[in-house]
């Protein structure tokens, strides 16, 4: 949900927002990057080997890629460097409670 969207909800109802970082699994990293996207833009929207060459392979020297979609609009995924390079790495997720 955007940033957006909780503080909107936050201020109409009055309430709380708690929020807390919680271990959700491991993740495995060979290429120095990872990506957060839809399964289903992986698999099923036309990525070929030079789609991974040109969002993944030719810009790994940047800290973070927005990926768009073959539309052009943004939001189809983002590749971010893992920092540390190669590894498996634990994987949190920032859990919120909004409202009462």
């Amino acid at each position: 949900m955007d940033g957006n969207i909780h503080y909107d909800r936050y201020r109409r109802t009055g309430g709380s927002m708690k929020s807390k970082w919680k271990k959700i699994g491991v993740v495995g990293v060979d290429s120095g990057t990872l990506m957060i996207t839809d399964p289903c833009y992986a698999t099923n929207d036309g990525w070929t080997d030079k789609d991974y060459d040109k969002e993944v392979m030719n810009t790994c020297h940047k800290k973070y890629h927005q990926v768009k979609y073959n539309l052009g609009h943004t939001g189809k995924a983002v590749i971010f460097s893992s920092g540390l390079g190669d590894g498996v790495y634990d994987v949190f997720a920032k859990i919120e409670k909004i409202g009462d």
